[in-house]
């Protein structure tokens, strides 16, 4: 399996806990935030009836936002946000497995511009990203940086929502200051996990020689 084609089956397989991430936003919303929307009785029929449109909702918020834009959501930067583009300056020589020596005896010239390190970083993710670590690392990174994106697009959208249902102004920056902390939250998760990604790949290679594959 090709590394693009890896991360397109990771990503079908992160649906299930973006709904779920979904789903447990909408029982927040309306039990918390704004009770008054529905009563206890109905919550069974409504949780029901939402079932089937939230993989929906969540496959086109997800699609709205390009991938370097949510990777600028996550790391906070306009130009060279993917975390690979400093992969050789910063994040290999911060984590204690990587011996910065071999690694560089292993894949040739180190870069030190952003696009080339992520360049560079990309072709030896290729070789390796069948690895489990890999992998892992790099569905808990797509997983937490779409939740991300997501998150922060219902900031505003939910807030307006309930304002438009007749909901307090209470009601509405609760609502605001829930999905802010979340998006935080998933934000901070992803970059962890984006850096553990680029960190992962760079570690084998600096244990050993990989080819190029064919």
């Amino acid at each position: 399996m090709t590394a693009a084609a890896r991360s397109q089956v990771l990503k079908a397989g992160n649906i299930k806990w973006l709904v779920m991430l979904a789903m447990l936003d909408a029982g927040v919303i309306f039990l918390f935030v704004a009770p008054g929307l529905v009563q206890a009785d109905t919550f069974t029929a409504l949780r029901a009836s939402l079932a089937p449109v939230l993989p929906v909702a969540v496959l086109i918020l997800n699609g709205l936002i390009s991938h370097e834009t949510k990777a600028r959501l996550v790391y906070w930067k306009l130009t060279n946000p993917l975390p690979g583009s400093e992969a050789f300056t910063r994040h290999a020589p911060a984590d204690a497995r990587i011996d910065m020596a071999a690694l560089k005896r292993n894949v040739g010239v180190l870069p030190t511009d952003p696009a080339d390190q992520n360049a560079k970083w990309y072709k030896l993710y290729r070789r390796v990203s069948g690895d489990p670590a890999v992998v892992e690392a790099h569905r808990l990174y797509l997983l937490y940086r779409d939740m991300a994106a997501i998150s922060i697009m219902l900031v505003p959208l939910v807030p307006a929502a309930l304002f438009h249902a007749g909901s307090s102004g209470m009601a509405c920056a609760a609502a605001s200051a829930l999905f802010a902390v979340q998006y935080l939250l998933c934000a901070i998760s992803a970059r962890h996990s984006g850096i553990r990604l680029v960190t992962n790949v760079l570690a084998i290679h600096a244990t050993r020689k990989v080819a190029a594959a064919p």
